[in-house]
């Protein structure tokens, strides 16, 4: 037996295609396999006569009955050339397999003509090698016999022994060798610098035209530092990144450094997982993303790409699947799918609220909530054109950019299946809306400072709350950047929404100054650089009232880079009145830390108008939460994570101030913290309020391991 390849001649040595046929043969070799050359010509007006004879030459070698000959399709030549090749190689009796390098003549649109002819070719093989599983499940959905045979490339490779692989250093710019062009380069920007690889030129602001260069040299530039952008030109070809992999991610790879890549493309979830660089929905997020990364989370992305190239520049994946495919030749059972021995309930999946909004610069904010365990979600139009995917089980916002006014969006939960994505729950089409807002039955604060990077989802993620009169006052604290601008312009849209601007204060004040402000029954307060789950305020407002309680409060998630973590999380009975004498217990008789987030509760407003927050010290949070649980008398508590603390979107916080603080700073503050809810809070609850300070001192002590903190208790104490 002798095992063949095809690969295409003919072609500039810079010709993708090309590239692509003659590596896979190279490493086809090492395999032992034979070449069969195929040449690219125009064969438009050659005889049948002429075209037999050329077949004949290209075959000539085989055995009959004996071989296997692995064509990479497309050739170039056409359909007929294709098809008459395989046709001779069944004469002979050849095992065909087809190694398909490229389905965008199949997938978009405007080339579903060809689908017919292409599976009448597929047909004639015993094995196919497809770019994906998609690419499997379209091919079954379109006529592919049903003991067709199927190995998934998911990656290719790009084989290379150049051993010049340094470290790349953080380099805030952008790589892209697919040419001049692609979608959104129009409006680029110039934030960051862009390099062209490419012979014809492009001007633009921040735009770098690096002209052409031999592998070697291209692979050196890249390898410097930065990022390589994988992109599409338009929709045809964004669909079809979807069914293939795609070949500039294998060589940004291979030269070291991560990419940027489309969502909801096949390599998408490999990506993800093995943390190769960045999923995004725009090129604006993706260079919003770069800009606030620093230089240790761009080395994280070093690390596992080191980790990952080795295998790519030893071409291991199109190893395997040339050796899968050999293997499937020879077994019946190759490429079946086997239903697992487990059953898995779905249970109840629903959209239980769906909301669309104006946004900021002419976007829309879509928002929803769902109930079930999905796998994740999709965008579309209704129009059917797809927009957007996330494997962030959490989410609930996605801000649409550039699109018409009047459209109209679906959302479609999902979950993975050995055979790809089923969808098992379906919204409503969404529509922009603008509620009637009557009076405010419970107020948002939202404190901001200089936050016009992240602001806008923060009022958007309000506006979309379920609650309907819900006031929403953001309190500008003298930004010096776009804040007034963002601020101002949802107060003029939205009737509840208020705009309220004082010089520079601190978070304390601005957080004053809304409580001053609001008209609520019930006030909550919101981070700008945070998210609430949309139903937030009104599960909290309803079990206050429900239970006549003074506070209500909810579990919480800290949104870090590997995921939603459970932050904040109390042993209570849900939607049920305990007294605040319980809820202090609770965290002493469990071992708990004590919450001092302010932001995770809503606050009967009577009782937080007279008992404002400290505006004279970092840390204010910790002071004013046990200050004013001391004054409340009954707290309810939801267990539904409706409030999500982020850390991902801002690297800059108080809560990293506070660490950089010097050791004699941090025992300063704290000092102030325990002296403020000690001397000012209920002096009928002076007994927790002093459990509690003995509590954080000593606790404080065991991790700075300074003495300091005991002598305050004991200062404390004998003060009290």
């Amino acid at each position: 037996m002798n095992i063949y390849i095809t690969k295409l001649n003919g072609l500039p040595l810079q010709d993708i295609a090309q590239y692509k046929q003659r590596m896979t043969a190279e490493i086809a070799h090492q395999l032992g396999c034979r070449e069969m050359g195929v040449y690219r010509y125009n064969g438009a007006t050659e005889s049948q006569e002429s075209l037999n004879g050329r077949l004949d030459g290209i075959i000539a070698g085989i055995e009959w009955g004996n071989d296997v000959v692995i064509c990479q399709f497309p050739t170039g030549n056409g359909f007929k050339y294709e098809w008459e090749l395989v046709k001779r190689l069944k004469m002979y009796q050849s095992r065909v397999v087809i190694f398909i390098h490229d389905s965008k003549n199949l997938v978009t649109e405007t080339e579903r003509a060809n689908v017919e002819q292409a599976i009448r070719l597929y047909n004639q093989a015993e094995v196919l090698i497809v770019p994906s599983l998609a690419m499997r499940y379209f091919l079954e959905d379109n006529g592919i016999k049903k003991d067709m045979k199927f190995v998934i490339q998911e990656m290719w490779d790009y084989i290379t022994d150049f051993n010049f692989f340094s470290s790349p250093q953080f380099r805030k710019e952008i790589h892209f060798v697919d040419g001049n062009s692609f979608e959104g380069i129009d409006d680029w920007k110039g934030i960051l610098p862009l390099k062209l690889y490419t012979a014809a030129s492009r001007q633009g602001q921040n735009i770098h035209n690096m002209g052409t260069m031999s592998q070697g040299e291209l692979l050196y530039s890249l390898s410097k530092g930065g990022f390589g952008l994988a992109w599409y030109q338009d929709k045809n070809m964004r669909k079809s990144m979807e069914y293939d992999v795609s070949f500039s991610v294998a060589r940004y790879l291979a030269a070291g450094i991560p990419v940027i890549v489309p969502g909801g493309i096949s390599n998408q979830i490999l990506i993800e997982k093995n943390h190769l660089g960045l999923v995004v929905n725009s090129l604006d997020e993706a260079v919003t993303a770069i800009e606030s990364m620093t230089e240790s989370d761009y080395r994280e992305y070093i690390r596992c790409v080191r980790q990952f190239a080795p295998a790519l520049r030893n071409g291991y994946y199109t190893k395997k699947c040339l050796v899968d495919a050999v293997k499937a030749v020879y077994r019946k059972d190759a490429g079946e799918i086997i239903t697992p021995a487990n059953v898995y309930y779905i249970g109840e999946q629903a959209f239980t609220y769906t909301v669309l909004r104006e946004s900021y610069g002419g976007d829309m904010a879509l928002s929803w909530s769902y109930r079930g365990e999905p796998s994740g979600f999709l965008v579309y139009s209704i129009s059917g054109e797809f927009v957007y995917e996330t494997r962030n089980i959490h989410q609930h916002y996605f801000l649409i950019k550039r699109i018409r006014k009047e459209n109209g969006f679906v959302i479609k939960a999902y979950i993975d299946t050995l055979k790809g994505k089923m969808v098992v729950a379906e919204s409503e089409q969404i529509y922009l809306r603008e509620d009637q807002y009557d009076h405010p039955e419970a107020s948002l604060v939202i404190p901001a400072y200089n936050a016009q990077d992240y602001l806008v989802r923060g009022i958007d993620i309000a506006l979309a709350q379920s609650f309907c009169n819900l006031e929403i006052i953001i309190v500008d604290d003298g930004s010096t950047d776009h804040t007034k601008e963002i601020v101002d312009w949802y107060a003029e849209k939205y009737p509840n929404v208020v705009a309220i601007h004082q010089k520079n204060s601190g978070v304390g004040a601005a957080r004053n100054t809304g409580i001053r402000c609001a008209r609520g029954e019930y006030i909550g307060f919101m981070d700008s650089d945070d998210m609430l789950n949309p139903h937030m305020i009104a599960s909290l407002y309803y079990s206050a009232k429900k239970n006549n309680c003074d506070i209500a409060i909810t579990s919480v998630y800290r949104i870090e880079e590997t995921g939603y973590k459970v932050f904040i999380q109390y042993p209570m009975e849900e939607d049920k009145a305990i007294a605040v004498n319980s809820f202090f217990q609770l965290h002493f008789n469990r071992g708990m830390i004590f919450s001092v987030g302010v932001w995770n509760k809503i606050y009967r407003a009577s009782l937080i108008r007279e008992r404002l927050f400290p505006e004279y010290f970092l840390g204010e949070d910790g002071a004013w939460t046990p200050y004013i649980l001391s004054y409340a008398d009954k707290i309810c508590y939801i267990n539904g994570y409706l409030y999500e603390y982020d850390r991902i979107i801002r690297k800059s916080t108080l809560e990293g101030q506070w660490m950089d603080k010097s050791p004699k700073e941090r025992f300063s503050m704290y000092r102030n913290i325990v002296t403020f809810y000690l001397k000012n809070g209920n002096p009928g609850k002076i007994g927790f309020l002093k459990m509690l300070a003995k509590s954080n001192l000593l606790g404080w002590k065991r991790i700075y391991g300074d003495p300091d903190y005991e002598k305050l208790w004991e200062e404390l104490n004998g003060s009290l």
